[in-house]
């Protein structure tokens, strides 16, 4: 774009600090919104002043109807997580061995978040950063030495394109120091799981994750 000459500038201005003042200009000649023509934002061609603002406020109403699908998409999608995620919680609560509870956290949790793989990985101090904060991301973003931790743990499947590790607290609901377990989540989606996805719903999974593993140690123990 070429530069305004400043004092074709200044005239500008006036004329559009002028006609800001006078609002009525436009009723009175309203024929000028047909005869004025300006370029078309998106095409190479000219249009009147009223098929500019026509354009604006099209333009304008597709983005609001985008938010506005995006806002019920997300909010069906999270009234179906909380929903899933009673289901869950109700069997994790009925599972009373160890295998069952595994079970219910893995298989289970791959069915609340729609993912193509859900595992837990054995107990691991390397793990206890991913207590506080879960590592959660693009598969290609994540730190390559959090991968090969994973690695040293589990197969890291080519098609996992995202993916979560959250920490258990082992030990915590009954006064044991124990390593961290570590819940992994795999998704073939690459946004399924984002470096800015809010971490308190995984906390409260994990938290919940290891009393029950927790309940089942307790239980085994006093029994034998």
């Amino acid at each position: 774009m070429s530069a305004i000459d400043p004092k074709q500038a200044e005239q500008e201005e006036l004329v559009a600090e002028w006609l800001r003042a006078t609002p009525g200009f436009f009723e009175r000649y309203a024929d000028l919104f047909n005869e004025i023509r300006i370029k078309h934002p998106h095409e190479d061609r000219a249009i009147s002043l009223q098929e500019r603002q026509m354009t604006v406020l099209r333009t304008q109403n597709q983005e609001l109807n985008r938010r506005l699908s995006e806002m019920l998409h997300f909010g069906s999608r999270n009234d179906k997580t909380q929903q899933s995620l009673v289901a869950w919680l109700m069997r994790l609560m009925k599972a009373n061995n160890k295998s069952d509870v595994e079970e219910a956290i893995s298989t289970g949790l791959a069915e609340v978040f729609e993912v193509d793989a859900a595992q837990l990985l054995s107990p691991n101090s390397a793990f206890s950063p991913w207590v506080g904060t879960p590592l959660c991301g693009s598969a290609k973003e994540l730190a390559a030495a959090s991968v090969d931790l994973l690695a040293s743990q589990t197969k890291i499947e080519p098609e996992w394109q995202s993916m979560v590790a959250i920490g258990l607290p082992l030990g915590k609901s009954i006064g044991i120091n124990q390593s961290p377990a570590v819940l992994l989540l795999a998704s073939k989606d690459e946004t399924r799981f984002t470096a800015d996805m809010g971490a308190f719903y995984l906390r409260q999974i994990a938290e919940l994750s290891a009393a029950a593993l927790d309940r089942i140690q307790a239980y085994e123990t006093t029994a034998g």
